[in-house]
Formats: C-alpha cells, structure tokens, sequence
C-alpha cells in the first residue's frame, strides 16, 4: 500500500491535517478488530493494506458526497453498523458528530461499544436493534440529520426500513458501486418518490491504490 495515495486521499475527504499526523487510535482499532475476529465473526478484512483501504478509507470516502460530515455538528444514524464501520472513522475524523450505530448482531455493537469506549468517542452510542423498530420511538424518529447505509441491503428497500429516522432536510446515504447504482436507478427514484425524497448521485469516487470504486446515493427529505 502506497501510504502517501492514503493520506492524499483522506485529505481529498476532509480529514484535518491534526487527525492525519495522529493515527494511532486508528492503529489500536485495527489491532483489536484482528484481535476480536479470532473468536468472534466481525469482519472477513483484516489484512493490514486492506483494512486502511476498504475499511477506513472507504468509509471515509462519503465526505466526498457529503462535505458536512466531516466538520459540522450533526447527529447521525449508521444502520446495519456491523464491527464500526463507517461510524468509528466518521467519529475519529469529526469529533462534533453525535453518532448512534445499529445493528441487529449483539456480538457486532458489544464490539462497537468497548471502542467507543477505547477511542474516547464520548458523543457515541452502540444499540441492537433494527431501523424499522427504533424508527417508530420518539428519540430516533425523525432525529437525524443523516442516516448513513453501507453493505446493507438496496435501496429500493431500505428506505422502506429507515426513511422515518431523517429530521426535514437530512439525508438517507447509501454506499454503492457503480454498477448497483445504474442497476437499480430506476427503482430507487420510484421509492424515492413514494416517501417525498429527492434523489441524487455522487460522482464516482476511485478509492486509494486501485482498492475499487464507489459511489453515493443520497436521499434528502423534502
């Protein structure tokens, strides 16, 4: 892994200069998740170059469709949050955000929850569940200012599962590839439409040392 291509990459996404000359909390994640996996199934990438790549850079790359994530206050929703990511990164790399991570796996948020714990993630929490259920409860519902979706489902039918938690003007944001995206264009503006959410793509983005490629989907409550 060319190190230089990361770190350009990262600044490319918004990471601070202050965030970049210290990664050891990103250090210590990746030495616990190689840890964790021993016994318990989190993640199939643990290799160290594809780690930085497609675990951090990667989860990162959505400040390139969203800008706002990476330095202003807001509360955001990682559904189907797996072992932390994206919400770890997004955490580390914007201290201002208030990040709530959910999935429906406990061993997965028990692991979210001690590094959170670890990397003094103050503003974020780790909840079992699924999005349809915290949806309908007065804390979550309507609260968020993004809801962020990577390596869950499609579109097509995740809105159904998530578009009560965005407040007025926040954004449900899938990670795909390209080739998903022009698959299922069609079918997400039709389900856009039934909800009253704009739709729209990022451009798509090469992540860092020929990693892959990735584009945004972004749904923005009218």
């Amino acid at each position: 892994m060319d190190r230089d291509e990361l770190i350009s990459f990262l600044e490319a996404c918004g990471v601070a200069e202050s965030r970049l000359t210290d990664m050891s909390a990103i250090e210590r994640l990746r030495a616990d998740l190689v840890e964790a996996n021993r016994s318990t199934n989190l993640t199939r990438i643990t290799d160290a170059d594809e780690f930085w790549l497609l675990h951090l850079a990667d989860s990162l790359a959505v400040g390139m469709a969203a800008r706002e994530l990476m330095s202003e206050s807001l509360a955001v929703a990682d559904v189907g949050c797996g072992a932390g990511f994206p919400m770890l990164p997004l955490a580390w790399a914007n201290r201002a955000l208030t990040v709530t991570g959910i999935d429906g796996r406990g061993r997965k948020i028990d692991f979210v929850r001690r590094q959170i714990e670890r990397m003094g993630l103050t503003k974020c929490r780790a909840l079992t569940g699924r999005a349809r259920e915290l949806a309908r409860e007065p804390e979550h519902a309507g609260c968020y200012d993004a809801v962020l979706l990577r390596a869950v489902g499609t579109p097509g039918k995740m809105l159904r599962e998530c578009r009560a938690l965005p407040r007025p003007g926040g954004k449900i944001i899938f990670y795909t590839t390209p080739s998903a995206a022009d698959a299922q264009r069609a079918l997400s503006r039709r389900e856009a439409g039934k909800f009253g959410l704009d739709m729209a793509e990022s451009p798509t983005i090469a992540l860092p040392c020929g990693a892959g490629e990735r584009r945004f989907v972004v749904f923005t409550l009218s």
